[in-house]
């Protein structure tokens, strides 16, 4: 059955103006496509009303050395919509990396075309990981760089000349603004739309995305103390969100200490003055927790939970289990499946 949704559509034409902001965003491969998706439609949000989708206040290129799809990291390919050309026709340059770790070259026309984008006085814009990018042509040498805190101590590490900024959205460091990706790829199309459109196309974006109640869930979410972490010192929270991402990885505390600019004692320091808690207990308790949750909720042997929660072996989990919760995961699982059948 075809409905008729046309009475949706625009009832008149756009305005005959020229758009406001011009960007071209020229991904590398195994780029993030959460980070391309929230920047794109903050962007698209904010050009047109309504959610036409015209590109009548912002305009937007995927753009590329050829028109072949550009693979994601998920796996999804997308096609560029336009081919390097005079950076000149934009006022942003966007280079939007993903994975750094994979085997994906970055073709030498993009390095050339942010070559000629600096050459006509463009500011670039790395998101997502397209800092690094720009930091191997030495472009952010003596500059801030927001970078996500899981790769502060990679850039450290191959760009010691470039300073690391992990609690921050965006910077805007000579010429060039680094994001770390994420939700705040929407911090940073607020900055672009607000800066060259003004402040009620960026309000009637905010709109859109946040009429539900998403927002509002995840804001929840940061805030409960068993899921986010309220301290002052952001090497803490960056710490615990490390501990997060490596919950099946086998990963020492030296690592994470240097993951996050310190060192092991001074990170064992930071815990006990704001966590009243070592790091190791710390993380020990987070992967306990962690495989009760599995225990309830899964089908998975105990054997399989410990491996997954990055014991070295189910002794060890379940001695550390009976200390925490005063009972052995097999009875609280037995105590758990017969509650359910009463």
């Amino acid at each position: 059955m075809q409905v008729d949704y046309s009475f949706l559509a625009p009832t008149k034409a756009p305005p005959d103006i020229q758009p406001q902001l011009k960007v071209a965003i020229a991904p590398t491969p195994g780029f993030t496509l959460m980070s391309l998706a929230c920047f794109v439609e903050f962007l698209r949000l904010s050009s047109d009303e309504s959610d036409f989708s015209r590109q009548i206040y912002c305009s937007w290129d995927l753009v590329s050395h050829d028109v072949n799809p550009i693979k994601a990291s998920c796996g999804f390919p997308i096609t560029p919509t336009k081919l390097f050309g005079d950076p000149k026709e934009y006022d942003y340059v966007v280079i939007h990396g993903g994975l750094l770790h994979g085997n994906n070259e970055i073709p030498p026309e993009l390095y050339q075309f942010i070559r000629d984008a600096i050459a006509a006085n463009v500011p670039i814009i790395g998101l997502c990981t397209g800092q690094f990018v720009l930091a191997e042509l030495g472009l952010l040498d003596g500059k801030q760089c927001a970078v996500h805190f899981s790769l502060a101590a990679a850039l450290r590490q191959n760009f010691p000349d470039v300073v690391a900024v992990t609690d921050v959205p965006f910077v805007s460091d000579g010429g060039f603004i680094t994001c770390p990706g994420g939700l705040a790829s929407i911090n940073l199309a607020m900055h672009l739309v607000t800066s060259s459109c003004g402040k009620l196309r960026t309000q009637k974006a905010l709109h859109y995305l946040m009429a539900g109640r998403g927002f509002d869930e995840i804001q929840e979410m940061r805030e409960d103390p068993e899921i986010g972490l309220k301290c002052l010192d952001q090497r803490v929270v960056n710490a615990v969100g490390m501990m997060r991402q490596k919950i099946f990885e086998d990963s020492s505390l030296c690592e994470i200490a240097k993951g996050v600019g310190t060192t092991e004692r001074e990170l064992t320091r930071l815990f006990r003055k704001h966590l009243d808690t070592s790091p190791g207990d710390y993380w020990r308790k987070m992967r306990i927790k962690s495989a009760k949750w599995l225990l309830l909720n899964s089908n998975k042997s105990i054997e399989q939970i410990a491996f997954e929660c990055g014991f070295t072996d189910s002794s060890h989990m379940i001695c550390w289990f009976k200390r925490m919760f005063n009972v052995t995961p097999a009875k609280l699982r037995r105590d758990y499946v017969k509650l359910g059948t009463q």
